[in-house]
């Protein structure tokens, strides 16, 4: 299965920016819970493209996996990009969101999740979406052993705090803090 992508070279991460401005609590990431989580990422990827192989599919992940179809089946959204690259030139940061997608006939980024939510994670769709010249929707689907959940993210004060986490990271990257 495809790895994550690595990072390059260039302006800060979206998610990089979220952690250094102080906004995601990375303590709590066990290297269990982020292998498991690109499983799932290169296994969904596989599906969207048609391509997967559901014995090879490593039963860790495969409720996860299941759970993708099932989403993929009932809210039948129209993959427009997969692990596209985004830059935001204007506020220098740069990300990789998981897909850009049309659901109900709405274009949108959707970033997959496990099942925690967390208020950061609107943020980093909503950086994501301010890559593009248009207005997009914005939606996390968080993924459990037993179900899905889709979440649409409508505040549009988000931008504003997404935005201020960027001068944040900057400021506190600048001081050595």
């Amino acid at each position: 299965m495809p790895d994550r992508q690595p990072r390059t070279e260039g302006p800060p991460h979206v998610t990089d920016i979220l952690a250094r401005a102080g906004l995601v609590d990375t303590q709590w990431f066990k290297d269990f819970d982020l292998e498991r989580g690109s499983a799932v990422h290169a296994a969904t990827h596989y599906l969207d493209e048609g391509d997967i192989d559901w014995p090879t599919v490593d039963p860790v992940v495969l409720p996860r996996v299941r759970q993708y179809q099932h989403f993929l089946d009932e809210v039948k959204p129209q993959i427009l990009s997969i692990e596209e690259a985004v830059v935001n030139e204007a506020l220098r940061y740069q990300g990789r969101l998981d897909r850009r997608v049309v659901i109900k006939g709405r274009e949108g980024v959707l970033d997959i999740k496990g099942p925690s939510r967390a208020p950061w994670q609107a943020l980093q769709v909503a950086m994501y979406a301010a890559c593009f010249p248009r207005p997009l929707a914005r939606w996390t689907l968080h993924l459990s052993d037993d179900g899905y959940r889709l979440i649409e993210h409508k505040d549009r004060s988000d931008y504003g705090v997404a935005f201020a986490a960027v001068t944040l990271a900057a400021w506190r990257e600048a001081n050595g803090i």
